[in-house]
């Protein structure tokens, strides 16, 4: 079971957080970028201090790989204007919106409360000329629902516990995910630590969070893991069909994900549980 020290745990590690530009590194096993972890846009940016060192050896030069393959990062050149979503889209996006937050107020008040109100078409049509990449419209019809959720904390998390990242947040983790994999210069590392088609659209505040791949346009529901690979195969095909798994969770207590099950915390707030 994730107990209450599970939440601490993982708001403790959001605030460990990197300079932006110095934010990678090499793993020695895997050659993928790892070893850091960014906070998600919410949080300010601060440096964690090293300990000094006194070695009194020369320096050794070495060489930045650089990447022989394209990675996708196209930053500040998305398209000036967002696809049309359709009404069937923005319908089943909304039917599943209207069971989750039923469901948050009858139950959860206080995570119900942590949903941002509506993205304007503004925002969100900046956050995808920021990132590079058109936007799928599920994502669209989401974001125009709530623009993310405030902070990390007990705000509403889909299973197990993936934050939904506003539009800022969005562009900001997108820009720092692609930063570090140019930075690596790992051709191995493209589309399988990270690609610049990639669409952020949760964070845990540990580094780790959910995206849409945007490579061949169809919006590929994935997981990443910063000091992994990303993943396709525990999720559900599209953001709507997680959030109508999320919906059916919350209102017959069953299972989700492999085994998470929603609780409410002292707190009334949703927790996500997974019994052993």
């Amino acid at each position: 079971m994730r107990k209450n020290w599970g939440r601490a745990a993982v708001i403790a590690v959001a605030s460990i957080v990197i300079v932006l530009g110095l934010v990678f590194a090499v793993t020695v096993r895997s050659g993928k970028p790892g070893g850091a972890q960014w906070l998600s846009a919410e949080q300010p940016l601060r440096t964690t201090p090293r300990t000094p060192s006194y070695s009194t050896a020369a320096p050794t030069l070495t060489t930045r790989p650089t990447l022989t393959v394209d990675s996708g990062c196209r930053p500040g050149q998305g398209p000036a204007a967002l696809d049309p979503v359709s009404d069937a889209t923005t319908r089943r996006v909304g039917a599943a919106w209207d069971r989750v937050e039923r469901w948050l107020k009858a139950n959860a008040p206080t995570t119900a409360a942590s949903l941002r109100p509506p993205a304007t078409t503004a925002r969100i049509t900046e956050a995808q000329r920021r990132i590079g990449v058109a936007l799928p419209a599920e994502l669209i019809a989401s974001l125009r629902r709530h623009d993310g959720v405030s902070g990390i904390g007990e705000s509403f998390a889909l299973p197990p516990f993936h934050h939904l990242a506003s539009t800022e947040t969005v562009a900001r983790e997108a820009k720092v995910l692609c930063e570090v994999l140019i930075s690596n210069g790992s051709d191995d590392s493209i589309g399988s630590w990270w690609h610049g088609r990639f669409v952020p659209i949760a964070v845990n505040g540990g580094g780790d969070g959910l995206f849409l791949d945007q490579r061949t346009g169809t919006g590929r529901l994935g997981e990443w893991d910063h000091e992994g690979s990303v993943d396709f195969d525990r999720l559900p095909t599209t953001l709507t069909e997680l959030l109508e798994q999320t919906a059916t969770a919350l209102e017959t207590g069953g299972a989700v994900l492999g085994g998470y099950r929603p609780v409410v915390t002292e707190n009334r707030a949703l927790d996500w549980d997974f019994p052993r």
